[in-house]
């Protein structure tokens, strides 16, 4: 409303200016409102089919490679004892395994002492060593305590894999040294040397351990004592020992990588002395990783049938009845769709590969009557049972089926692709939609304003017309023998 009109004329201009600017406005907003709502639902159905066709692409990609055809997989009868894991490199075969001995680490305890983390000690030099590492530590009167030789001991060993802690028994409180280095020979030895310069109550010397044989075990080292105090070994370093087909061999860690060609063995546990005297195996087998290629194939099957799904709602048409106009979907026709999958299945019927595998229904992979594909798992299970190589000449490569199929999508689903240069132009269809809404608001506001200066001037007009006509009526009922009628 421009101010308060039709005073002059009693008209109801702003009814009359709204209505024909609303019949100005009316058909092309309209005929916008229904050009958005059409793009708008076509922008939303590409997005659909290009989401559905990239699920399907990554499907194929993933079966578009010989390293899934290489993979091994390598099973222990008893994975308590031992784990396996094979490498792309691992020929197939089968061998039995025997678990004797676990490598194991260094842990000792050394000499305890009366007064707890607080316990001091003469100044000097601790020296700690294994056949595979050695470090020094210097005693002095910042840190000649039992806590401060200790946490001495944790940041000089820290590269070496050496820590200490503090225990404390019924003999008093002692350093205990674990190494992470197994392997026999990796025993913990401390050499103690005093210097003269600080005073503690207690020696450095009496922190020096050399490990000691048992004199009634000639395999095992003397342990600590919690009455005398005594230092001791709590482990012994040890090598794993384990048979492989008989061949008996001695190993630092509890890792295997070099006994079997691509084959790691991992160390659990040992098996127990009444099976090494029965002389029980572990079994590990190891043989091509068919179960990987059959599940990357059966969700290429699930991809495919669900691009079918897709694209069947966006091309469908759904009949409401006798009389009623049936609902289309918003692809119905379109070109990009038929294209798309007539080139795939015109890739998916070609013979091509070695014999035994030319084809998907080798793989037990067949069409349905609604384009949908379906798997048979027991044709499926026998192809990769027989023909497992042919199946990977068959499916892989830049000529392979995957890596056709893969390129007759990446046409329409790449950055530069059939459905992202459609969309872009229907995303410029909508800009071009809002600039014309602008266009349009300021032609009617143009109109608004031009009639309201018409139906305003005619306003004034026929104002000023009633009143001359008012005036006049006056003048002559005021004129001498002028007689009023009565109404």
């Amino acid at each position: 409303m421009v101010g308060i009109t039709g005073i002059g004329s009693g008209i109801d201009i702003d009814s009359i200016v709204k209505a024909l600017v609303d019949s100005e406005r009316a058909p092309k907003t309209s005929q916008l409102d229904r050009l958005e709502k059409v793009t708008t639902t076509r922008i939303s159905a590409l997005g659909t089919l290009t989401g559905a066709l990239n699920a399907f692409k990554s499907s194929v990609d993933a079966l578009n490679k010989t390293s899934l055809f290489e993979s091994r997989t390598a099973s222990s009868s008893n994975t308590s004892v031992l784990k396996a894991t094979a490498a792309t490199t691992a020929p197939a075969g089968s061998y039995n395994v025997q678990v004797q001995q676990l490598a194991t680490s260094s842990k000792v305890a050394l000499q305890s002492v009366a007064g707890g983390n607080s316990a001091t000690f003469n100044s000097g030099k601790l020296n700690i060593s294994t056949t595979s590492n050695n470090f020094s530590v210097d005693i002095t009167a910042e840190n000649n305590t039992l806590a401060g030789m200790r946490d001495a001991i944790n940041e000089a060993g820290k590269d070496s894999g050496i820590s200490a802690t503090i225990i404390t028994d019924a003999s008093g409180s002692r350093l205990v040294l674990s190494s992470s280095k197994t392997g026999a020979g990796n025993d913990i030895q401390v050499e103690a040397i005093e210097d003269g310069t600080v005073t503690g109550v207690n020696t450095l010397t009496s922190q020096a351990f050399v490990p000691v044989v048992d004199p009634d075990n000639a395999e095992a080292f003397v342990s600590p004592s919690s009455d005398t105090g005594a230092a001791g070994v709590i482990t012994k370093a040890k090598s794993s020992k384990v048979t492989i087909d008989g061949l008996q061999l001695v190993r630092d860690t509890n890792r295997i990588e070099d006994a079997l060609e691509g084959v790691t063995l991992d160390l659990v546990s040992t098996q127990s002395s009444a099976e090494l005297l029965d002389g029980k195996t572990i079994n590990v087998s190891v043989g091509v990783d068919k179960a990987g290629a059959k599940a990357n194939l059966q969700k290429f099957v699930e991809a495919y049938n669900t691009l079918i799904s897709a694209t069947s709602q966006l091309t469908g048409v759904v009949s409401l009845g006798e009389g009623k106009k049936p609902v289309t979907g918003p692809l119905l026709g379109d070109s990009s769709v038929r294209n798309v999958l007539s080139g795939l299945r015109n890739e998916m019927v070609k013979m091509t590969g070695e014999d035994g595998v030319r084809a998907l229904a080798d793989l037990g992979i067949t069409t349905e009557k609604d384009g949908k594909l379906k798997l048979d798992d027991t044709k499926l299970t026998s192809a990769l049972a027989n023909n497992f190589d042919q199946i990977s000449g068959y499916l892989t490569g830049e000529n392979g089926l995957m890596g056709r199929l893969g390129k007759s999508v990446s046409g329409y689903v790449a950055a530069t692709g059939v459905l992202k240069q459609r969309t872009d132009t229907l995303q410029g269809t909508l800009t071009n939609i809002d600039e014309q809404r602008v266009t349009l608001d300021l032609r009617v506001e143009k109109i608004q304003t031009r009639l309201y200066a018409q139906y305003n001037a005619m306003d004034t007009l026929v104002g000023q017309l009633k009143r001359t006509s008012e005036s006049l009526a006056n003048q002559l009922a005021s004129l001498p023998g002028f007689v009023k009628k009565d109404k």
